[in-house]
């Protein structure tokens, strides 16, 4: 969460409106003092303290993480399905173990569901916090599995494309997927990739790197 100025008669009143705001107490607050502020001569020429605050990094992610518990709290709710999730910190990402019965919806069409569960918890919380970590929700080990399998499909992609000299297509992938692809196919010497298409026929197709001319 972004740093904000705070002012008061003293630096206390600046504190006390600091925690007010961001409803937390001081402990749990990041606190840069600006200006220690004056009282002046009789009250003339007076000046505010000044402080620049901001809720600590494990009180940001706890709190991201607690509102997404509630978001997946309301859909599952909402939609009736029997799914448990336990969240944690990871890597500065939040990251949510989906199990129970109807957990196997969520991976239809290669995760099509899970996928599109996950950008709209991100996209509830960013509303309502704020922009920050990113929650990744998973079931069973899917995600680990599905990046190995891209980055297996980038590998063989980039041998074609620099066996045959020609571009190679990708099936048409979501925009996270696609920007895996990108970052792995980055690492492998001579190919390169562009995105291509539009909407839900958007993919990433793989080049060749074409030599320099020699003079």
């Amino acid at each position: 969460m972004k740093a904000e100025e705070f002012e008061g008669k003293n630096i206390e009143q600046a504190i006390e409106a600091a925690c007010k705001h961001f409803n937390l107490p001081m402990e749990e607050l990041e606190i840069e003092i600006i200006t220690h502020g004056s009282t002046g001569l009789f009250g003339i020429g007076a000046k505010k303290a000044r402080i620049k605050a901001a809720p600590k990094p494990e009180v940001t992610l706890k709190r991201r993480l607690e509102e997404a518990q509630k978001v997946l709290e309301e859909f599952f709710a909402a939609a009736g399905f029997e799914i448990s999730h336990e969240g944690q910190i990871k890597d500065e990402k939040i990251v949510f173990e989906l199990t129970g019965p109807d957990r196997e919806y969520l991976l239809d069409r290669g995760g099509a569901p899970l996928n599109a569960l996950q950008y709209l918890v991100n996209k509830i919380v960013a509303r309502r916090l704020g922009v920050g970590a990113k929650i990744v929700l998973d079931v069973e080990g899917f995600r680990e599995a599905r990046e190995r399998r891209l980055r297996q499909l980038a590998q063989k992609a980039a041998r074609e494309a620099k066996r045959t000299k020609k571009p190679v297509e990708l099936p048409p992938m979501p925009s996270n997927e696609r920007r895996f692809i990108h970052l792995a196919i980055k690492a492998i010497p001579g190919v390169e990739t562009r995105s291509k298409g539009q909407g839900a026929e958007r993919r990433v197709v793989v080049y060749p790197k074409r030599r320099p001319n020699r003079k």
